[in-house]
């Protein structure tokens, strides 16, 4: 299992990182079982797609669970897209509800760039590229509503 970047650290709590102290093996384990399914869910082609870097599990935003990476995706700023990627830490994580949200916040900035929630596994790979586009909202809709 790979550690947080330094940059996701500055980016996502602490807390979303790092199991809590009262984190027992059994409840790790699992967290790490669910990371390794989003994992294969989103599978290499969307990791590719996106410029997916330091891949990490995590316990996630809800502590059931998650995936953090880097990818490299258009920022929006002053109401359109730059020309240029920036580096963005995304948080992919399982909710109250079993399905999974998204969080994707660019790393210079510490700014949000898109959330997406409740999302089904099925979604996963779909609403993960939605976050890379040209247009002059966060989200393509052809990939994501």
């Amino acid at each position: 299992m790979n550690l947080p970047t330094k940059a996701m650290f500055q980016r996502f709590p602490h807390e979303q990182l790092l199991a809590a102290p009262e984190t027992t093996a059994e409840d790790i384990q699992t967290q790490r079982a669910t990371g390794t399914h989003f994992m294969a869910a989103i599978g290499r082609g969307v990791f590719w797609s996106l410029g997916a870097s330091d891949i990490a599990i995590v316990p996630g935003a809800h502590g059931l669970g998650g995936l953090v990476f880097t990818a490299r995706i258009r920022p929006i700023r002053n109401g359109g897209r730059l020309d240029h990627a920036s580096l963005m830490a995304v948080m992919v994580s399982l909710n109250g509800a079993d399905l999974i949200d998204i969080t994707a916040r660019e790393l210079a900035r510490g700014t949000d760039h898109a959330t997406i929630t409740d999302v089904y596994i099925d979604q996963l790979g779909r609403a993960l590229l939605a976050l890379d586009y040209d247009g002059n909202e966060p989200l393509n809709p052809h990939y994501w509503h």
